[in-house]
């Protein structure tokens, strides 16, 4: 049997759309290769690490640091570090910002890692301190650019971090179609638990933070408060989520939202909703859309967001008009059979197993 190889993933814990892409790049691949991921912060010692586990992963998680920055310093003396007391001829680092591969990438470049491969995710800043953020991210685009190996989420997440998307592999983001199918008695019980069997459910899975732009979402749950025949359903960190929370809790008037929190059982949720909205200020290319698509769910995206995001007939890209995105719902033909989407989901730009096959090429160029 074939010893399988290592390889390195950093800037990643167990959470996030990003940890997902390689999470099911991995599942994908785990007879010839295990991944091993090194993490700023601490990884939940949830079932997805139970199971990176017994697919033979080491998951270290570094860096005690609560300055933002000095952190990126403590990152760098313990990434090289572990790299110099391990043997790894790859490694694989993502991340949104040029500065945050930087420190990855330096580390790795002065262990003598033969093979470096850098990955954008995002289209832009989120988070606190963005000014900031940006102008490191700026300074440091010169590093990133030099790398040999250099692959995107998207054409826009390439231009993003590269400032083209020549030389730059393309590896869509790819979802496992069979766990994100539409499920009939899921909808059925999630619809009966939350008492909304009669409504049709606006819903939106996100961390709720600046990118995904919750001050529009606040202004379209507005646009529909006064019909009793919708209900908004946001699924994800109630904490990230505070802002939209906050908006909606501060406004009397408002009575047709359930925030779920953090589930376990994304696709149930998924199969409970009518129509997915995502209004983002950027994104790289977003997991969660993907996943709605292959749900078989109508789904809404925000202009900013590239339009290599469509894997299904059912989707609109719209600009960031509430009155637009309220025409476009109330127009939606919700009698569509989601238990048979396959005419209209494009599965080779969805599926996980294509992005796998991607990373592979990866590797073995590299290997």
């Amino acid at each position: 049997m074939r010893t399988r190889k290592r390889i390195l993933q950093t800037n990643l814990s167990n959470q996030g759309g990003a940890f997902s892409v390689a999470y099911e790049a991995q599942k994908k691949l785990q007879d010839e290769y295990i991944f091993d991921y090194f993490s700023p912060d601490d990884f939940v010692k949830n079932d997805i690490y139970k199971h990176l586990l017994s697919m033979g992963s080491r998951c270290i998680g570094k860096s005690d640091c609560k300055n933002r920055f000095l952190k990126q310093y403590e990152i760098y003396k313990s990434f090289y570090k572990y790299l110099m007391e391990n043997n790894y001829d790859t490694v694989h680092i993502h991340s949104d910002t040029a500065w945050k591969i930087s420190v990855y990438y330096l580390a790795a470049k002065k262990a003598g890692i033969k093979h470096i491969v850098v990955h954008s995710h995002s289209s832009g800043i989120n988070g606190h301190y963005r000014k900031i953020n940006y102008l490191l991210h700026l300074i440091t685009k010169p590093i990133v650019k030099s790398a040999k190996y250099r692959c995107a989420c998207s054409k826009i997440a390439a231009e993003w971090m590269f400032d083209t998307s020549k030389n730059v592999s393309i590896i869509r983001n790819g979802v496992d179609i069979d766990k994100f199918r539409f499920n009939s008695t899921a909808r059925k019980n999630i619809r009966k638990k939350l008492e909304i069997e009669q409504k049709v459910v606006i819903g939106s899975v996100s961390d709720f933070s600046y990118q995904k732009n919750p001050e529009f979402l606040y202004q379209l749950v507005k646009e529909f408060q006064n019909d009793n025949k919708y209900i908004f359903l946001f699924v994800g960190n109630r904490e990230n989520g505070c802002e939209l929370k906050k908006l909606i809790d501060n406004d009397n008037n408002i009575d047709n939202v359930i925030f779920a929190g953090a589930v376990t059982n994304v696709p149930d949720y998924l199969s409970a909703m009518d129509v997915f909205v995502l209004p983002s200020r950027f994104e790289g290319l977003p997991m969660c859309a993907l996943e709605a698509q292959v749900n078989g769910l109508y789904t809404i995206i925000s202009d900013k967001v590239s339009d290599e995001t469509k894997c299904s007939g059912r989707f609109s890209r719209l600009k960031l008009d509430t009155r637009i995105w309220k025409k476009e719902i109330q127009n939606i033909d919700f009698d569509c059979n989601r238990s048979n989407m396959d005419s209209f989901l494009d599965i080779e730009n969805a599926s996980a197993n294509n992005m796998a096959d991607e990373f592979k090429k990866i590797y073995e160029k590299n290997c």
